[in-house]
């Protein structure tokens, strides 16, 4: 049994393939390099977007912030509780006026959430008990009832809530 040689190659023909087998490593790694950064390029995109996105999720916006708070039944986040708000614009006799933003927002909030517990959203409507304002996380006023008994600071009362005092 005799086996085929294998045919001649012409002369320079080592040096044609070995300077393709280049060109192609050539730009493959080009490739593979450009690959790199448009990854990292585009990681880095991500992270941008996405901690801007974390931070407007995060926090109400500031009509939110300055024109509305939360409400809550009992003294704990976990409690029942509604939200209210003043609106932008009132409709009067002379027409739509705007209603001015309120200079302290803690008196707003319990002003809203003393409407809220007499209309006996959040309680018996027996009456208004004393309201601490607090400040959650996304930097909304909110108003929890206290209990005569208390005799915490406010403070003390929303820092045991892992909540800020509103001043």
């Amino acid at each position: 049994m005799t086996t085929n040689a294998a045919p001649l190659l012409p002369a320079g023909a080592d040096a044609r393939i070995t300077a393709l087998l280049d060109d192609g490593l050539t730009r493959y790694t080009r490739r593979q390099k450009k690959r790199g950064r448009m990854m990292a390029a585009a990681a880095g995109a991500t992270v941008v977007l996405g901690a801007g996105s974390l931070a407007w999720v995060t926090l109400a916006p500031h009509v939110q912030q300055t024109r509305s708070a939360y409400c809550y039944s009992a003294d704990s986040v976990d409690s029942r509780y509604t939200q209210v708000g003043l609106p932008d614009e009132q409709t009067g006799p002379n027409g739509t006026s705007q209603v001015p933003t309120p200079a302290d927002r803690a008196a707003s909030a319990v002003d809203l959430c003393s409407s809220a517990w007499t209309a006996g959203i959040l309680g018996d409507s027996t009456g208004v008990p004393p309201l601490v304002v607090c400040v959650r996380p996304d930097n909304v006023p909110a108003v929890f009832p206290r209990k005569p008994s208390d005799t915490r600071s406010d403070a003390t009362f929303c820092s045991d809530l892992d909540l800020a005092l509103e001043r």
